[in-house]
């Protein structure tokens, strides 16, 4: 490797410094280049001849005319149907859920079923508390007397 006092400056190779000239075949490149423009060509050509082919074999089968081309002229859809007032209309769900939420009604005046509002329910269900899952009477009532047998041998 040589050292420091052994090397020539740049400005003293002057003469010297040249390119390389074997670091690129530009004969092969454009081959290679005219190669792949022909080959494009030929797969172009031979999908193009394959498309026209299969094409001809399929007329025959089509006998039917296209049914968008026969049908009637085409029509403009009709006009969305908007919100003439979407604010208005929030405000009054709102109130008739309002009015659901808050307010007495039958639900099924023959079973003697009524709606009552929330906050009534919670009290109500505040005072009374939750009935048993097994259908047992709220603490304080007597269990109602059964009216079928219970238990293992029930069903014989």
């Amino acid at each position: 490797m040589p050292t420091e006092g052994d090397m020539k400056r740049l400005d003293d190779r002057e003469g010297q410094v040249r390119h390389e000239t074997r670091s690129m075949n530009a004969r092969a490149v454009v081959f290679g280049m005219l190669l792949l423009v022909v080959l494009g060509f030929t797969i172009h050509f031979m999908v193009r001849g394959l498309l026209r082919t299969l094409e001809q074999g399929r007329k025959p089968l089509d006998r039917k005319d296209n049914p968008i081309l026969t049908a009637r002229p085409p029509r403009r859809p009709p006009d969305p149907q908007l919100q003439p007032d979407p604010v208005g209309d929030l405000h009054m769900l709102r109130q008739q859920e309002d009015q659901i939420l808050q307010g007495y009604a039958w639900v099924d005046e023959k079973a003697g079923k009524v709606r009552i509002p929330v906050a009534r329910a919670m009290q109500l269900l505040a005072q009374r508390g939750l009935p048993n899952a097994m259908g047992a009477p709220p603490v304080g009532e007597k269990p109602a007397a059964p009216s079928q047998p219970m238990g293992a041998g029930a069903n014989r």
